[in-house]
């Protein structure tokens, strides 16, 4: 027995012809695409309300050392001339 589910999903004409050609570029179903999508799209939504959640728990001052730590660790070397701003 299959673990989906059928969900019907509203969404303007266009969007869906888009959809629909991209599948068949891609060769894959409106299904496949759609599906996805969808997870790739919440899966950066997800990492981004973690990211924001760890970091609302953080002060600023915090976070300055923990990147000072990070940065001194950091071997220093010349900078090539190619790299160097001109004037």
């Amino acid at each position: 027995m299959s673990k989906s589910q059928v969900v019907t999903l509203r969404m303007p004409r266009e969007l869906k012809r888009r959809l629909e050609r991209e599948a068949k570029y891609q060769g894959v179903s409106l299904n496949q695409l759609t599906n996805y999508l969808l997870n790739l799209q919440l899966t950066q939504m997800e990492a981004i309300s973690t990211l924001e959640s760890k970091l609302s728990q953080k002060s600023i001052q915090e976070l300055r050392v923990r990147v000072d730590r990070i940065l001194d660790k950091i071997p220093s070397r010349d900078i090539p001339q190619w790299d160097l701003k001109e004037s």
